[in-house]
């Protein structure tokens, strides 16, 4: 393969990979950057059209249901809520993936620490929070009815909790379900409930909403996860944050930072929705996935998704899931959930090397080590072809004198030096592209590996050795402060990724061209700069790959000349 095929391939790769990078740059975070894996989920919303419009966060500083109804006037209102000062209680809801907290107020949910799941390495490290209060306190799973020119909403209504006594923790042990049921009457009779039922494995949850005698005629029921915004940017540009829903069999995600207000999905095929980062998941999904439609919004710096289904009286299920973005754990509670774990158009190649990394983890132990192992297994698949990519090279590299002479001679005709250098292919029985081919069959396979291993959680916290206790993180030795290295620290793994870069340049054949020659120089730069703060699983695949490349070339060389 000649240097203008290489050249044309690696840019392809700097492209796909880098492309990302000039976002960011181009449009970067304003905030103060803070480690992702130590931030809740949040939800977040762009205002729908204004004739579809609810006005769900606008009330929210409101303190009872009859402020709400004031601005419908004219229409059947329901009565204010009871109790003035609500007593509110705190339900704790235990399982073995999570714990849980429940609000009477309004049936929400308070907190979710996830049990498996710490916010950091350190042995006394709070567990990851999926919950973060609004600016007025607002808390997910409220419940909204819509009329025209009305809306209702429960988040001031004052439950009764039933399902487990007053001042004890409902436990849910492994094999077994159980309900909690919150219950509240309006003053004029209107009943609301909600049943969400626990499973003893996992991360799912079920949800049934009934709502009976309403003093007013509702045409949608909306369920929303609300959460105060991120006061903090996000960590580093590959990071994945923002709403996220399953259209059909379209996945549809929208990075936080950058959306603009008036989005809206639907109405119809809504499979599911709500937010996610790089490796956890807020989902709602209804039973209803024909009629379901779905908002966002952001206003007072509170977040929220709603998902609304035409309402006819009937009572209304969804199943919930708040978890990480495991393969396991998302099909046990849905199959269509696993698709929040997206790899891209290259998903076919990723999961099943992700399937693969965890069974060598199984073996190993060590997710550095199973890394190391996925990449050698994956470079002896594609040997053969590497080795006539090296043949079709080293073939090129003995017809340079007379190419060069060839240019030299026809410089300026340049149909005619394409036919002589046809020619003299032809002559030699060489195929300048023999080179090239065998790198664009393995390229889909790298990009799959790329984008497997850049969001598996997996990786998150897995140690592999000496100064790298967490793949997912970018690797640092010590704390030096290096400009443009966040955090600080000497990156290891990619200066070694870019010295291997460096002796692959050296052993590849050389060309007359001095502008090719000296871009081939560069990419080593340009592949340790865009590599620098990625996690430290993806740059080991990269410089074991390399080094076993640099070792296949030099055998080659050694064995036929």
């Amino acid at each position: 393969m000649d240097n203008k095929s290489l050249l044309a391939i690696v840019l392809c790769i700097v492209i796909l990979i880098g492309y990302q990078s000039l976002i960011s740059y181009l449009y970067p975070p304003s905030e103060p950057l803070q480690p992702q894996t130590q931030q809740p989920l949040v939800g977040s919303e762009s205002a729908p059209p204004a004739d579809q419009q609810t006005p769900l966060l606008s009330e929210r500083r409101r303190t009872d249901v009859e402020q709400q109804e004031e601005q419908a006037p004219g229409m059947p209102q329901p009565a204010s809520t009871a109790p003035l000062t609500p007593v509110e209680q705190d339900i704790t809801v235990e399982t073995d993936t999570y714990i849980a907290i429940f609000t009477s107020m309004g049936g929400r949910i308070k907190s979710f620490q996830l049990k498996q799941y710490p916010v950091t390495l350190s042995p006394d490290s709070p567990l990851l929070e999926m919950v973060i209060a609004g600016t007025y306190g607002e808390l997910p799973f409220v419940l909204s009815l819509s009329g025209k020119n009305i809306t209702l909403s429960d988040e001031t209504l004052p439950y009764t909790v039933k399902g487990v006594p007053a001042g004890k923790r409902l436990f849910v042990p492994t094999g077994s379900d159980k309900d909690l049921v919150f219950r509240g009457s309006l003053a004029n009779g209107a009943t609301f409930t909600k049943t969400f039922t626990f499973s003893g494995e996992g991360y799912g949850i079920g949800l049934s909403v009934d709502v009976t005698q309403l003093p007013f005629q509702a045409s949608t029921l909306s369920l929303s996860w609300l959460e105060g915004s991120r006061s903090e940017g996000k960590s580093a540009y590959y990071d994945v944050y923002g709403p996220v829903a399953l259209l059909g069999r379209t996945f549809e995600y929208e990075n936080a930072w950058d959306w603009e207000a008036g989005d809206s999905y639907g109405p119809g095929d809504v499979r599911w929705a709500g937010f996610t980062n790089s490796y956890f998941l807020a989902g709602m999904m209804p039973r209803d996935i024909e009629t379901a439609q779905l908002f966002f919004r952001d206003e007072d710096e509170t977040l929220e998704t709603r998902l609304s289904t035409p309402w006819s009286g009937e009572a209304v299920s969804y199943t919930l899931y708040v978890g990480p973005k495991d393969t396991e754990a998302l099909n046990a509670v849905d199959p269509a959930f696993d698709r929040a774990i997206d790899f891209g158009w290259s998903h076919f190649i990723a999961r099943p090397l992700v399937s693969l990394l965890r069974f060598l983890y199984g073996v190993t132990g060590n997710y550095g080590i199973a890394i190391i192992l996925l990449t050698v297994l994956v470079k002896l698949v594609f040997f053969p072809l590497s080795n006539k990519s090296f043949k079709s090279m080293s073939a090129m590299k003995k017809l340079q004198p007379q190419i060069e002479r060839l240019r030299e001679q026809y410089k300026d005709d340049r149909q005619k030096l394409n036919q002589e250098m046809m020619e003299l292919y032809k002559r030699y029985e060489v195929n300048p592209l023999g080179g090239c081919l065998p790198m664009i069959v393995q390229l889909p396979v790298f990009i799959g590996l790329y984008q497997g291993l850049l969001y598996a959680i997996e990786l998150r916290q897995a140690p592999f050795f000496g100064w790298i206790e967490d793949l997912s993180q970018p690797d640092r030795l010590g704390a030096l402060a290096i400009p443009f290295v966040d955090p600080p620290g000497i990156p290891v793994l990619t200066l070694l990724m870019g010295g291997s870069m460096i002796i692959q340049q050296m052993m590849m054949p050389t060309t007359g061209d001095p502008i090719q020659q000296k871009m081939m120089l560069l990419m080593p730069v340009i592949f340790t700069v865009m590599f620098i703060n990625f996690p430290a699983g993806l740059v080991l695949y990269w410089l074991i790959n390399n080094v076993l490349s640099v070792a296949q070339q030099h055998w080659y060389t050694k064995t036929y000349g």
